[in-house]
């Protein structure tokens, strides 16, 4: 089963809509500031950590959100506020943007051959974003695999554990995001 924490983010309940009603596989979803109450005999496979708005520090209870990440030993996928959570929560730093970003922005793929871009054809890709806080100092055990023009940590990956970041929103940018969020369901085991 598929644990997505939700943050207050449109674009999370718009994937929802359109993408994860229509597959056969199990998701449950949380509020950020909702207990997590599953059953000890629930086997979650994937953890997503969806956008939303503030930062990890406020003005959201974000606790479902750290208390996921401690609770359960799988892959995780974080977006946008997600992904800042995921940097906060294992010692990076985040900091304010110059002025909010609301538009497409094209990011470049640095490191092609991890599996979380297996099946794209190319390194430059065009991906919603909407933000105001960006990972400005990547924690020790990260590294980046994207950057854009705004951006140095695009797309971050844990260096041992198969734990991911996106500053932008994937489950929203047409085929190529649903190509690498589906990567990530594989490593899940959630899809074949």
């Amino acid at each position: 089963m598929l644990l997505i924490i939700d943050n207050q983010s449109a674009f999370i309940k718009k994937y929802k809509r359109q993408y994860l009603a229509e597959q056969d596989f199990d998701y449950v979803f949380f509020d950020h500031n909702q207990p997590i109450t599953l059953s000890s005999k629930t086997k979650i496979k994937g953890i997503i950590l969806s956008g939303g708005k503030g930062n990890p520090f406020e003005p959201l209870n974000l606790t479902s959100n750290f208390v996921a990440m401690m609770n359960f030993n799988v892959p995780i996928l974080g977006f946008c506020l997600g992904h800042e959570i995921i940097a906060v929560a294992h010692r990076g730093r985040i900091k304010k943007m110059p002025e909010y970003h609301g538009k497409k922005e094209m990011v470049t793929i640095t490191k092609p051959e991890d599996p979380i871009f297996t099946g794209l054809e190319k390194t430059e890709i065009l991906l919603v974003k909407r933000h105001s806080f960006f990972v400005a100092e990547l924690p020790d055990s990260f590294e980046s695999l994207a950057s854009s023009d705004t951006c140095d940590t695009e797309i971050i990956k844990h260096k041992s554990k198969p734990i991911y970041g996106f500053q932008s929103h994937p489950e929203v940018s047409g085929p190529e995001g649903i190509v690498m969020v589906n990567n990530f369901l594989r490593m899940c085991k959630i899809i074949a």
